[in-house]
Parts: structure tokens; C-alpha cells; sequence
């Protein structure tokens, strides 16, 4: 929670940016500019709501690190959290790490188990994935490596991927036994992230690319025999999703599916969906591009990320505050890998126990608060990824002189309501005026709107409404400077 004296220091920041602006911007950071304090032409944005592009089932957001302090709260806190996180906004998935055995702990599963059932109380259709790398002790055994002594599979024992489908029947089953189901495996995480310790993590003397093809290959339908054997599966628990290869980059995913079609095509035919994060090549359009191109149709989701890392935005230079910056990565992060092909983003906690900004999560809870408090950038995922009603289609856009912005439209099919999330990544304010063409590229009346925005000094406030007497051909609109901007925009059908 900031005090008196930070909230003044952070208005005086947002009046000097608006005043006098800023030597330097976030994408070119060396460029001459004006002093005026607004860009002198408005971009001219055109939206193209039947240019149906995927479709975005909603968010996602890991739960694995910090619940215990999630738990340190009140139940009125704890219910505040939770509602946050799945009542206002789209959440379509929790994910979870575990590293032990129900038995191992069986309040530990009570814990995680409940704080899913309480989150399905305000969105039923929340869906639960669970990440199957980090293995038990009894699976790993201890090696030496260049003098260096690492943890990993114990791929020597012969029975290795069995014990490792038993494991994760177990986990599957500790959720069932406590009312919560799974439907996604997420088979492996991050086996591209390059460090010796993951590099060996998943045995085979540190050949990770077969060592990981090994665990889908052999572990994977293990798994699935087990829950189709009626007489061990008395649970009746469902086949999950088989998600992968969860790499910390987009590019070690193409590196991965090159390797599972060249080498194991079976595994690539196993595979459901497919999933990176943007830790490392984030802001890669063309990456996200490639992985569409190659994936055959399967799903595509982002399955872990946080701001402040992978964007294209080289934000070190910018008069903000760490807040903003955090905001403003993450809504590069998004716009990146949705608008090219991803129909999930997860981000990668729930909550931090740091009370000033982390971009790990999207709450802030330390032990024992009295309330969870949104970071700045929670803000922003909600807007991203819940504006717009769950389920709907990516569309079409043009935008002259797109730099220093970012945008990411969304309309639910058939609906007469189209929301435009527009990124001023400039340290002036830019003006934006906004056109939205039907089929056969025909104009479409404005009959009303809406701008919410998330700024050095706004959270997602209402900044701007207007109803027209008269359907309008277009609207323009002021967007603060280092903004994020979401456009709620009613047209009248044709």
C-alpha cells in the first residue's frame, strides 16, 4: 500500500509527463520530437467486425507459490481475492506446480483444492491445469556433472515414465477425491530455459530435447492407460488435455515441434495443445507467426509469463514508475501473442507478498494483510483479457503510423459491440480516431462509447462516455500519455 507522500510524488511525475513530455520514448529512444504535449495528427484506426480472426477463451493465472499467504488473510479477504480473480475477470484456467504425493501432505491438497472450489462458486466453467515437472524425490536421483552436482529423473531405472504416470494419477486423484477435476496436463515447463540444472533436470544425461520427447512418449500414454482401466480408475476421471512444451520462449517452441515432428512424430499427434511463454522473444510477432503456421490446427496458449520481461518495449529509459512500466509490458505481452494466434494467456501467479510492485503477480497479499490490493498491471489483464465478453473472436484492424502504440480488438459474433484496446506507448498524449467497417467494407453508424484507462494515475477509471443523438462515421479520442486505453464502442447495424 503506498503512502500519502508516494501518491503526490506520483502525481507530479504524470504532471511533468504532460506537461513537458519526455527526451526519450519507448520505442525510439534517440528520436527528435516536438514539444507539444499531444501528437499533431490523430492515428486513424479502421476496426473490421466481421474480419473474424481466432478465437480468445479467456485468461489464466498460475496459483503455486504463494497461497499460504493468501490463506494468512481473513475468510472476508480471502473472498475479496478470489473475486478478483474469478468474478471480474474471464478467467478461464487456475494452474497449479506440485512436487509431492497426496499422502505426502494432505492439507496442503485441502488448501489447493479449496481455493479452486471457491473460485468456481463466482465462474463455474473455471478449468483447472496441472503442471507434471516438477517430480517427486522418488523419482529423481542424484548425478555429477563437470564436478557439479545436480537433481534429475532417474532415467536409469527402467520403470521410470511408469512410476511417472502413477504420480501424476495420483495428483490427478488427490484433486478428485476433494471435488475439483483436471482438464489439462501440462506435461513439461520451460525444458528450453538454458541452465545446467534444467538441462539435466529431465535425465538421459542431460540430452533434453529426447529426454522430454521420452516422458511424452512413454509417461503420457501410460497416464491416459491408467484412467481408461476402469478397474483403477474407479473415480471415473476424465482424459485431460496433454499441453507442451511449455517453453520459456517462443522460439524453443519451434525448436521443440521441429524436433517431436522429425524425431517422434507420434508424440507431435499426442500433443493438444501447444504452449510457449515469452520470458525470452516475447514481443517476436514473427515467432508467433511460425508457431501458428507449423501447429496444424492444434490449440496455441501462452501457458506462464509475467511483465516486465520478454517485451519489445525497452521501458529502462522511461520516465515512469516501475507500476506503469509493469502495466505497460504486460499489455505488449498480450497484444503480441493474441493477436497472432494465442486463444489463452496465462499469467504467472496470483499473488506476490511484495507490497510494492512485482510483476510475478497481480495481487498484492503479504502475510496477514488486511486486504488483497491489485497491482497496477491486474488492471490491465482484466481489461485484456475480460472487457470483452468471454469467448470472443479476435478481428481485423488497420492503423497508420502504428509506432510507439499497440491494438488488439475483440467482438463477440454477430454482437454490435466491439472493444478496441489501444497502448499509447509515447510520453505525449496521442489523439486516435476510430472508424468501424462492416462487410463488404461498408461504414458503420457510432451510436455510442466508452474509454477506460490505465495511466500513471488511473486504474481503470472511466475517462471518457458519449451517446450521439445522431450516429457518428468515426470518433476521436485523447489517450493519456503511457497508457493503456480500452474503447467500449455500440455501432448500429447495417
Amino acid at each position: 500500500m503506498k503512502t500519502k507522500h508516494n501518491t503526490v510524488k506520483l502525481l507530479l511525475l504524470y504532471l511533468i509527463i504532460c506537461i513537458s513530455g519526455c527526451s526519450s520514448d519507448t520505442v525510439e529512444q534517440n528520436e527528435e520530437t516536438p514539444e507539444e504535449t499531444t501528437e499533431n495528427t490523430a492515428k486513424k484506426i479502421v476496426l473490421s467486425v466481421t474480419d473474424y480472426k481466432h478465437e480468445f477463451v479467456g485468461g489464466g493465472v498460475s496459483i503455486g507459490l504463494f497461497l499460504g499467504h493468501h490463506y494468512s488473510m481473513n475468510q472476508t479477504s480471502q473472498d475479496e481475492a478470489i473475486r478478483l480473480l474469478a468474478q471480474d475477470c474471464n478467467m478461464k484456467y487456475f494452474q497449479d506446480y506440485i512436487e509431492i504425493y497426496p499422502s505426502d501432505d494432505p492439507e496442503y491438497f485441502d488448501r489447493r483444492a479449496n481455493y479452486v472450489k471457491a473460485a468456481k462458486v463466482y465462474r463455474p466453467e473455471l478449468e483447472f491445469s496441472l503442471v507434471g515437472n516438477k517430480f517427486p524425490v522418488d523419482l529423481m536421483h542424484e548425478i555429477t556433472v563437470n564436478g557439479e552436482k545436480f537433481q534429475a529423473l532417474n532415467t536409469d531405472d527402467p520403470e521410470i515414465y511408469n512410476r511417472l504416470a502413477n504420480w501424476w494419477f495420483e495428483l490427478f486423484k488427490g484433486f478428485y477425491e476433494r471435488g475439483v477435476s483436471v482438464e489439462i496436463l501440462n506435461v513439461v515447463n520451460e525444458p528450453d530455459l538454458d541452465r545446467p540444472f534444467r538441462k539435466q533436470h529431465y535425465g538421459l544425461n542431460g540430452d533434453t530435447k529426447e529426454a522430454v520427447s521420452r516422458v511424452f512418449k512413454y509417461a503420457v500414454p501410460k497416464f491416459k492407460e491408467m484412467l481408461d482401466d476402469p478397474e483403477i480408475n474407479t473415480l471415473n476421471m476424465k482424459v485431460p488435455l496433454i499441453m507442451g512444451p511449455s517453453t520459456i520462449s517462443p522460439n524453443g517452441c519451434l525448436t521443440y515441434m521441429e524436433y517431436f515432428k522429425n524425431n517422434h512424430p507420434d508424440v507431435w499427434n499426442n500433443i493438444d495443445i501447444i504452449a510457449t511463454h515469452q520470458y525470452e522473444n516475447g514481443a517476436n510477432v514473427q515467432l508467433f507467426k511460425n508457431i501458428v503456421n507449423q501447429a496444424e490446427g492444434k490449440m496455441f496458449y501462452q501457458s506462464e509469463t509475467h511483465a516486465l520481461k520478454g517485451d519489445g518495449l525497452n521501458l529502462d529509459a522511461v520516465f515512469a514508475s516501475r507500476d506503469l512500466k509493469a502495466a505497460l509490458s504486460l499489455s505488449n505481452l498480450f497484444s503480441t501473442a493474441v493477436n497472432n494466434g494465442v486463444s489463452s494467456w496465462f499469467y504467472f501467479e496470483n499473488n506476490y507478498p511484495n507490497v510494492e510492485v512485482h510483476p510475478g503477480g497481480l495481487l498484492s497479499i503479504p502475510w496477514q494483510a488486511e486486504k488483497p490490493i491489485p497491482y497496477k498491471h491486474y488492471y490491465v489483464f482484466k481489461a485484456l483479457t475480460s472487457a470483452q465478453p468471454a469467448n470472443s473472436n479476435i478481428i481485423g484492424y488497420s492503423m497508420d503510423n502504428p509506432s510507439k502504440s499497440e491494438l488488439i480488438a475483440f467482438i463477440k459474433k454477430d454482437q454490435n459491440i466491439v472493444y478496441a484496446h489501444y497502448s499509447n506507448y509515447s510520453t505525449k498524449a496521442q489523439d486516435i480516431s476510430i472508424t468501424v467497417k462492416g462487410a463488404n467494407n461498408n461504414i458503420l453508424k457510432i451510436s455510442e462509447y466508452n474509454l477506460t484507462s490505465t495511466s500513471e494515475i488511473n486504474n481503470g477509471a472511466l475517462v471518457d462516455t458519449k451517446t450521439y443523438q445522431t450516429p457518428e462515421d468515426n470518433i476521436t479520442l485523447t489517450t493519456e500519455p503511457l497508457s493503456i486505453n480500452t474503447i467500449k464502442i455500440t455501432f448500429n447495424t447495417p
